[in-house]
């Protein structure tokens, strides 16, 4: 079914059931259209995908929408039917009288963080109840979640990404922007790969745009797997420093160091907005490839590890550099060497790269960014490899910005010092 010959369809029964009234969304997955329900006297959105989708699609998209009429969620969209009417496979769904995510962005812009975050937290619950379900939705964007006339939001098209698997199906109907980095390497999606979906969708609703805005496809892809997080304050200033590592840690390139739920990524977004609590995960570098030194010889573990331990320092200190002064703690435009001193934050029992990135924060670094956090092991030290034993200054000591903060560290693989 081409999309110019779409309109002839308009009218037409589906099923002996479903009357097709009108199209308001096309795609590369095919039509959703608002139709009448002619047994039950109801109006509902039919997915259709059209005589262009192959056997094996077809045959992938009713068991997705089977599986997906399992959810049962007030910020789900209710699957209530699926079938097939000649070439056709439809999906038939809950009509939802609204706006999506993407309407909204491009008609308000940037929303108040709060209200976002609560608009997130909605897409959390939804995601959780289809995740217990075994459900993976495969393609979370503003596109596919709608706010209905009451304010609620309702995730919506679960099935069909995961239902294109193979190459020429995926070519078809991908959304390159909201797609997981492990996804574009090919491998299995999981709930982690939907939480990195959200992330995307709370950095767009809190900076107005979606990240990496104008990049072309190829170039967007290679940042997604090559690049750190996107910064929100980069692109909105003033957004306050724990929000954005939240979504940081949201969108970590690794699925395994993003949040393991969707509603705990929520959770942890609301708080922050709220300022209810400092989040103090640190934004992770891509991984290490090589590491190459003349005149000297590692173990490859050794050398990974320090590596990684660079890289790590290093990215976070480019992220809190791109910060606006004025918003983090204790660099406000007052702040000055000869400011009033601060109180050392206690990083004793933290990983040294959590440390790190609190201690950062405060402003234990140069004027050019570059992290004042030298480290060292300190022998016969007990606890968790790589911790934090004893800091000098000690903690709730006066400092000024710029000082430097020497860390003491559990004997572990920790890199060299």
């Amino acid at each position: 079914m081409t999309r110019e010959a779409a309109p002839q369809r308009e009218g037409c029964l589906l099923g002996d059931r479903y009357r097709l009234l009108e199209r308001i969304d096309a795609g590369g997955a095919g039509e959703v259209w608002r139709a009448r329900d002619e047994r039950l006297e109801r109006e509902v959105a039919v997915k259709l995908l059209g005589a262009s989708a192959d056997e094996a699609f077809r045959s992938r998209f009713t068991d997705e929408a089977r599986r997906a009429a399992t959810i049962s969620h007030p910020n789900v969209v209710t699957v209530f039917d699926e079938g097939q009417d000649g070439p056709d496979a439809y999906m038939v769904m809950e009509f939802v009288r609204g706006r999506t995510l993407r309407d909204l962005a491009a008609e308000r812009g940037a929303l108040q963080p709060l209200e976002a975050a609560r608009i997130v937290a909605q897409i959390a619950d939804a995601l959780d109840a289809a995740h217990a379900a075994g459900v993976i939705h495969c393609d979370v964007k503003p596109a596919n979640v709608i706010l209905d006339e009451r304010g609620t939001a309702k995730l919506t098209d679960f099935g069909v990404a995961r239902a294109a698997r193979g190459p020429a199906e995926h070519e078809l109907i991908a959304t390159p922007r909201y797609i997981a980095p492990e996804r574009i390497e090919g491998k299995v999606p999981t709930p982690a790969s939907d939480v990195y979906g959200l992330g995307l969708v709370a950095f767009e609703l809190i900076a107005g745009h979606p990240p990496f805005q104008g990049v072309d496809t190829d170039d967007l892809l290679r940042e997604r797997l090559e690049g750190p997080p996107p910064s929100l304050r980069r692109e909105r200033p003033g957004i306050a420093p724990e929000i954005d590592v939240v979504v940081a840690k949201a969108l970590a390139r690794d699925p395994a160091r993003r949040y393991q739920t969707a509603g705990a990524f929520a959770r942890d977004l609301l708080s922050a907005v709220r300022g209810e609590r400092t989040v103090t995960m640190p934004v992770i570098p891509p991984a290490a490839r090589t590491l190459r030194r003349s005149g000297a010889r590692f173990g490859t573990g050794n050398a990974l590890a320090l590596l990684a331990i660079v890289a790590i320092l290093a990215g976070v200190a480019l992220l809190f550099l791109d910060f606006p002064r004025a918003g983090i703690p204790g660099l406000g435009p007052a702040a000055s060497p000869t400011a009033a001193a601060h109180l050392t934050p206690n990083v004793v029992g933290k990983n040294v790269k959590d440390a790190a990135n609190i201690l950062l924060a405060a402003g234990f670094r140069d004027s050019q960014g570059r992290p004042l956090i030298p480290w060292q092991v300190q022998p016969g030290a007990t606890g968790a490899a790589c911790s934090v034993v004893r800091q000098d200054p000690a903690a709730q000591t006066p400092y000024q910005p710029g000082a430097t903060a020497t860390l003491y560290l559990v004997p572990g693989n920790c890199g060299g010092g």
